[in-house]
């Protein structure tokens, strides 16, 4: 079991499919496999294959692909293609074409949510970054003896506020379809 948990833990965080030569030789093949399959991922046992090559191993193709299997069923759910839209995760068409529909609209609906909220705090940062504009050309004003420059730095400011207030519009309505879409 720690074998395994050490397999796995190196995969997930690697992010990619190479292997070590310890993990190829004690590599539980359907555990590899169902792991991909329920975070939706394309067959790597390319990859694997090539990984362990080094330590003159060959995956086992049955056990991953079972594995892959149960793990696909489990992923291709409804409730994990909402989850994953909601996360913002790409989806590679993994999915049967009996499960597909059932979860690309559910993907569909959590991808427009993660896309709503994405917008949101693009605009809340674009806001924070109009109103340290505003304050910085404020002191500038203040410090400023020329009146024409004095007013250049005005216009520049009421443009902002502008911005920041047309944001904040922007931002309400935003906020209310979030709302209103719920989870």
């Amino acid at each position: 079991m720690k074998r395994m948990l050490l397999l796995l833990s190196g995969l997930w965080l690697g992010g990619c499919a190479a292997m070590s030569e310890a993990e190829c030789r004690t590599g539980d093949w359907y555990g590899v496999g169902e792991r991909d399959g329920r975070e939706g991922r394309e067959s790597r046992l390319g990859d694997y294959a090539k990984a362990c090559e080094k330590a003159g191993v060959l995956p086992n193709t049955a056990e991953y692909s079972n594995g892959r299997e149960r793990g696909l069923r489990a992923y291709c759910t409804p409730e994990s293609g909402y989850r994953a839209g909601r996360e913002g995760q790409s989806y590679g068409n993994v999915c049967a074409p009996e499960l597909q529909g059932a979860f690309l609209r559910e993907y569909e609906r959590g991808r427009a949510r993660y896309e709503l909220k994405r917008e949101i705090n693009n605009l809340e940062n674009e806001m924070v970054r109009w109103g340290r504009e505003i304050d910085r050309l404020s002191e500038l004003m203040g410090k400023e003896t020329n009146d024409d420059n004095r007013k250049k730095l005005r216009r520049e400011r009421e443009s902002y506020e502008r911005q920041r207030r047309d944001g904040q519009t922007r931002l309400v309505l935003l906020q209310a379809r979030w709302m209103v879409q719920g989870d």
